[in-house]
C-alpha cells in the first residue's frame, strides 16, 4: 500500500487499481487537493476501509484480478455506507458501469482514458455528495436529537411525567446489550418522546397513572392512551415514523404477554419495562414488591431481561435528605420535597431530577434559599461538588 501524503485537508479519498504506475500518477496529481490513500487490490482496499477513518470518496478500477471493481464496491458499501463510490471503466464495461449507477451502487463512472481535470471534478462532486449524506445523518442523530431533548425538558418542566427519561434510556440500552439486540437511533428518541402525551391527559387519568397498580386494567388503559397520544403527535414530524411505530408497538398486548424474539419487539419491550421500573422507583416501590408487580405485568420475559429487572429492583440503601443552598444546586440532583412558590403553587414535584432550566429558575427565585435534595448513599464526585 502507498501511504497517504501528509495533507492538512480533510477530503480523504481512496484510489483502488492494480496498475501501480497509474496509482503513482494519480497520487502525484491529486495530493495537492486531497488526502490520498492508494491500494493495489480489492482485498487490500477492503481491509484499509475497515481499519481507517471514513473515506469521503472511493474510486475503483472496474477490471482487476481476483476481485473486480463492482464486487469491491458492493462489499465496501457494507463497511462504509456513507462513502461515495466512483468507478474507472473501459469501453467494454460501459453497460455494467451504467447499471451500477442506475442501481445506486456507484455515484459516477469515468471512462478510460480520461483527463485529470475530469477525475478531479468527479472527486469534488463525490465529496459534496458525501457532505450531503453525512449532514443528513448529523441532523437526525445529533441536531434533531438535541431539539427533541429540549422539547421533552419543556414537557417535563410543565407537567410531571412520573418517570425519569434518562433512567429509562440507560436501562433500555443495558437490557438490549445484555440480550445482544441492536441499539439504534430509535431507542434514545423513543425513551424521551414516550412522555409527550402526558400533558394531554385529564386529571382523572393522571391520578390513575400516578397511583394505580401497574397490573390493573385501569392503569394499562391509561399507559396505552399515553403512548397513543404520543404516537399521534410524533406522526406529524417528518422522518419520525419509526418512533411512532415503536410507541404503537409498546401499547400492544403482545409486548407484555409474550417473550419477544425480533429486535423491534425487544426494543419496544425493553423501553416499556424501563418505563415501569422508573415509575415504580418514583413511587418508592423497590425490592420484592416492585419485582412482583413487573413479573405480573410481563409474565414471559426473556431471561436476560428478567435478570436485569431482578437486579434493578433490588432494595437499595435509602438516600439521605439534605437542604442545600440554591447556589449549590446541580443538574441531575433529585428533589426530595415539593418546591412551591410563595403563593403555594407547586413549582417542582418531589422526585424530579433537576434540569439546567430548573436549576436556573430555582437560583433566581426570590425568597427561596434552600431546596431539599436526595444525597445518594454513596455520593458521586459530581454531586459532592468536587
Amino acid at each position: 500500500m502507498i501511504q497517504p501524503a501528509n495533507n492538512p485537508m480533510n477530503e480523504r479519498i481512496l484510489l483502488v487499481d492494480d496498475d501501480y504506475s497509474l496509482l503513482n500518477t494519480l497520487k502525484r496529481n491529486l495530493s495537492f487537493d486531497f488526502e490520498v490513500t492508494t491500494c493495489e487490490s480489492g482485498q487490500e482496499a477492503l481491509a484499509c476501509i475497515k481499519n481507517s477513518e471514513t473515506f469521503s470518496v472511493v474510486m475503483v478500477d472496474m477490471r482487476m484480478p481476483g476481485m473486480e471493481g463492482i464486487e469491491v464496491i458492493q462489499k465496501a458499501r457494507e463497511i462504509s455506507p456513507n462513502s461515495v463510490y466512483l468507478m474507472l471503466t473501459g469501453n467494454q464495461d460501459l453497460t455494467t458501469a451504467m447499471d451500477a449507477v442506475n442501481d445506486g451502487q456507484v455515484f459516477r463512472f469515468l471512462n478510460k482514458p480520461c483527463q485529470m481535470s475530469d477525475i478531479k471534478a468527479a472527486i469534488n462532486a463525490g465529496i459534496k455528495q458525501h457532505d450531503l449524506i453525512t449532514s443528513k445523518e448529523e441532523l437526525l442523530k445529533k441536531t434533531f436529537s438535541g431539539a427533541i431533548s429540549v422539547l421533552v425538558e419543556i414537557i417535563e418542566y410543565v407537567d410531571d411525567p412520573l418517570v425519569d427519561t434518562d433512567d429509562i434510556l440507560k436501562s433500555a440500552k443495558e437490557m438490549l446489550t445484555e440480550c445482544n439486540a441492536d441499539t439504534d437511533w430509535r431507542v434514545p428518541l423513543t425513551s424521551r418522546l414516550m412522555v409527550a402525551g402526558i400533558p394531554l391527559l385529564n386529571l382523572d387519568q393522571r391520578e390513575t397513572l400516578a397511583k394505580a397498580s401497574i397490573t390493573s386494567d385501569e392503569h394499562r388503559k391509561i399507559v396505552k392512551e399515553v403512548f397513543s397520544i404520543s404516537s399521534q403527535l410524533i406522526k406529524q414530524i417528518p422522518r419520525l415514523e419509526p418512533i411512532s411505530d415503536l410507541l404503537d408497538r409498546m401499547g400492544s398486548t403482545e409486548i407484555t404477554t409474550k417473550q419477544c424474539t425480533n429486535d423491534d419487539d425487544k426494543i419496544a419491550q425493553s423501553i416499556l419495562l424501563s418505563y415501569y421500573q422508573s415509575m415504580l422507583k418514583r413511587r418508592g416501590e423497590t425490592g420484592d414488591v416492585a419485582l412482583t408487580e413487573i413479573e405480573d405485568r410481563f409474565p414471559d420475559l426473556d431471561q436476560n431481561f428478567s435478570e436485569h429487572v431482578r437486579h434493578a429492583t433490588d432494595a437499595q440503601p435509602k438516600p439521605t435528605i439534605e437542604s442545600i443552598s440554591t447556589s449549590e444546586l446541580l443538574t441531575g440532583m433529585m428533589v426530595a420535597e415539593d418546591v412551591r412558590m410563595p403563593n403555594g403553587l407547586l413549582l417542582i414535584a418531589s422526585g424530579r431530577k433537576l434540569s439546567p432550566p430548573m436549576v436556573t429558575r430555582l437560583r433566581n427565585l426570590i425568597g427561596l434559599e434552600t431546596v431539599a435534595v436526595e444525597i445518594p448513599a454513596k455520593r458521586s464526585p459530581e454531586m459532592a461538588g468536587t
